[in-house]
């Protein structure tokens, strides 16, 4: 395919200049909605107060917490620390689906490839909140992409792209724990630069030496994921199977859904004509199916089913899908319009999808956000209870907004005289929330300081009323469905 045809506009643009491009405006659009979400998720805020935690409740790896308390001077509060990290790393992430893109295929396939991430409405709403998926992605592609530089090299310039290959997956591991998941790739290059190609390959040997920190902060810190993938287990090894396949097969079934369908289109065209014959193309097909066979077989086993893990595999939907998109372009040459309506549809699709998921969904915990802050304001001798929960750790992000002690609440327990009962609806349900009023009412007759409200339309799967579909593939079937959430601030007499 000739990528420097003259009837070709992207000929006449430079790559450099490209990557520039994409870069900037991934930036400032994502930035003008960096305060869009009214709140953030229990998993965000633990993971940007990790080092207030207990040693043994630190469930995350320590990088993104790093990042987010260099930058919380900058920008006052750590939510919006943690934001812009997200942001930023999900516009170098499109900087770096160019380069990759063209370096495996060419530059038209680069520009489409950086366009499909640019429009992704998975990489729009994840990279908008303070968790660490953006700035895993973004080390997960390098080490992906310097991976296969490494392995593709046919002299002793393997030795720069595998280092960075490395330090990217050692880095990614310090962010998610997925990313031990390079390791035995990295071992493959090696093993195979040393028996097909005989090279000296001790000092690469030694660089792995770079695995002991991920692995010391886990001796230091436990590994408390363990515990969660043994609470979610089923009640034998038959059941337990039963339920990894069902949020497997829900992952690809769904697939489609949260990448949009026209990029899945154009992805299976890519994937059908690829050229198995040319190295780079079918390295980065192994890689793709080793990755999306271990990610989501670990989350699915951790019995979690959320959009977000699909996240790291977006750029890799690019670059084949911007592979078929290429072949398509050349294959109807002669008929430019069909192709333009395509691409036209991809884009407006993607970003009208992207945005609306945004819109729609920007006051999940809301009305628990807004409770907080306004406890802040009580005297400081009342005592503050929530039926928020999260494991052992209770009301995680009541007391992270209020700033204060919130003790939990256990329904039909003792509340002291003068205390305040923050009663969400979010955790249990809308009958449960219910129930919960009514034992209050019938128990104390409480009055109540104030209410706050929230609703959402689950486009992407979210928190939901119904707690059964919670990380649940059944939250897709309720997805057009509004949900309305509620949290009553309670005085005990």
């Amino acid at each position: 395919m000739n990528e420097n045809t003259t009837n070709d506009p992207l000929a006449r643009i430079s790559s450099p200049r490209m990557i520039l491009v994409f870069f900037l405006f991934n930036l400032v659009w994502k930035l003008a909605m960096i305060s869009i979400n009214r709140a953030e998720y229990t998993d965000g805020i633990l993971q940007i107060t990790l080092f207030s935690l207990p040693v043994k409740s630190r469930l995350y790896p320590p990088l993104f917490t790093l990042c987010v308390m260099a930058l919380k001077p900058l920008f006052g509060n750590p939510e919006t620390a943690g934001r812009f990290i997200s942001i930023l790393a999900s516009s170098i992430t499109a900087a770096f689906v160019f380069i990759y893109a063209r370096y495996i295929f060419d530059k038209r396939t680069a520009f489409f490839a950086a366009l499909v991430y640019t429009v992704s409405p998975l990489s729009l709403r994840w990279s908008l909140h303070a968790m660490t998926d953006g700035l895993f992605t973004l080390f997960f592609l390098i080490a992906l992409g310097e991976g296969l530089r490494a392995f593709c090299s046919r002299n002793s310039s393997f030795t720069i792209p595998y280092l960075v290959a490395t330090l990217a997956s050692v880095l990614a591991t310090l962010t998610r724990y997925q990313g031990i998941f390079f390791f035995p790739f990295l071992l493959w290059i090696l093993a195979y630069k040393f028996i097909e190609q005989k090279k000296y390959v001790l000092w690469q040997i030694l660089v792995q030496v770079l695995w002991f920190i991920p692995f010391l902060w886990i001796l230091i810190h436990g590994f408390s994921h363990t515990e969660q993938f043994t609470e979610r287990s089923g009640s034998g090894l038959f059941h337990t199977g039963i339920l990894i396949w069902n949020l497997f097969e829900s992952f690809l079934c769904y697939a489609p859904y949260f990448f949009t369908w026209l990029i899945c289109f154009f992805f299976l065209v890519g994937l059908f004509h690829l050229t198995f014959s040319r190295e780079k193309p079918r390295v980065l097909f192994w890689l793709f199916l080793y990755f999306a066979i271990t990610l989501l077989l670990l989350q699915s086993a951790f019995s979690s089913f959320q959009s977000r893990y699909l996240l790291p595999l977006v750029p890799l939907v690019a670059i084949f899908g911007a592979h078929g998109m290429s072949w398509l372009k050349e294959k109807w040459k002669k008929r430019p319009f069909l192709f333009q309506i395509l691409i036209l549809i991809t884009v407006i699709y993607g970003m009208g999808f992207g945005l609306l998921s945004v819109f729609l969904q920007r006051e999940v915990f809301g009305d628990l956000k807004q409770a907080a802050v306004f406890i802040r304001q009580l005297p400081e001798e009342t005592k503050i209870y929530s039926n928020e929960s999260y494991k052992d750790m209770g009301a995680v992000k009541m007391r992270f907004w209020s700033g204060r002690d919130v003790k939990p609440y256990i329904p039909g327990g003792t509340l002291p005289s003068g205390s305040v009962l923050c009663l969400s609806s979010a955790y249990g349900g809308a009958g449960a929330f219910a129930r919960y009023r009514q034992i209050i009412r019938e128990q104390y007759q409480p009055k109540i300081l104030k209410e706050f409200e929230a609703e959402i339309v689950p486009l992407l799967p979210d928190v939901m009323q119904e707690p059964f579909s919670h990380q649940n593939p059944m939250a897709l079937t309720l997805r057009y469905t509004l949900q309305s959430f509620r949290t009553e601030v309670l005085l005990i007499p």
